[in-house]
């Protein structure tokens, strides 16, 4: 230190030091962060499976709610709220991130938006079609 002192002297500089500044974010820019597909690496292996999840709800989950509710609103909720549900934690996984609650909400509702909206069009569809 005492060299790097004189060494200032004999130059007739100055320094200042500055630490950066922490951005802060606040849950907010969390939740806009996280309400996109950015979240997602999208590879071979993610996207196998996610339709691994996909399947798995459809031919476990979905034929047992349509005992109790009708199948299109079976359809709809399975996809919507469980298929969204498993994604978000698969995604979690795959990331090897820790669960915190306003990515997770802002994930969880953007896939429920996203396969919700996408199974009642679908259903739609295929009742008019009928």
């Amino acid at each position: 230190m005492a060299r790097f002192d004189r060494k200032v002297e004999r130059t007739k500089k100055s320094f200042e030091f500055t630490q950066k500044e922490k951005i802060v974010e606040t849950n907010k820019d969390v939740f806009k962060k996280n309400f996109t597909f950015k979240w997602v690496q999208l590879n071979i292996k993610t996207v196998c499976v996610f339709l691994v999840d996909f399947l798995l709800v459809t031919l476990l989950i979905i034929p047992f709610m349509m005992q109790y509710l009708n199948a299109t609103l079976a359809f709809v909720l399975g996809h919507g709220i469980i298929t969204s549900l498993v994604i978000v934690f698969t995604g979690f996984l795959i990331n090897k991130e820790k669960i915190k609650a306003v990515p997770f909400i802002s994930r969880f509702l953007f896939m429920f938006i996203l396969l919700g909206a996408s199974s009642a069009l679908s259903m739609a569809i295929t009742s008019w079609l009928n």
